[in-house]
């Protein structure tokens, strides 16, 4: 889903996709076939912090290697394959971890000129 609304056609991109923390960064393949970290760009193209959002297993028993992750705020859902479903719990563990943390907080040492 894209800002509430089912896009027109689904279709799958491939990216290689790492989770630094509680940000995602996507690099797109440099061909069709790609299957390897080095068959795609070593420059992430977007970048998404998944703070507030949310990670669940896909209901759908003939793909088990599939989740989804949900930024409510902006109503907008990305399905993702990891290959195997075990692939996909380690991620699903990881984002689910991510996805609760707090962003970074302002020292209460600060000085305030309130």
């Amino acid at each position: 889903m894209k800002e509430g609304k089912k896009p027109t056609m689904a279709s799958w991109t491939k990216y290689w996709v790492a989770l630094c923390g509680t940000d995602l960064f996507y690099y797109p393949a440099k061909s069709l076939k790609a299957t390897e970290r080095k068959h795609f760009k070593s420059s992430a193209s977007k970048s998404y912090s998944v703070v507030g959002w949310m990670a669940i297993m896909a209901d759908d028993p003939h793909h088990q290697d599939v989740f989804l992750l949900t930024d409510s705020e902006h109503g907008n859902s990305y399905k993702y394959q990891a290959g195997s479903s075990k692939h996909a719990e380690t991620w699903l563990k990881h984002l689910s971890s991510a996805c609760q943390s707090n962003r970074p907080q302002v020292p209460a040492n600060l000085m305030s000129f309130d």
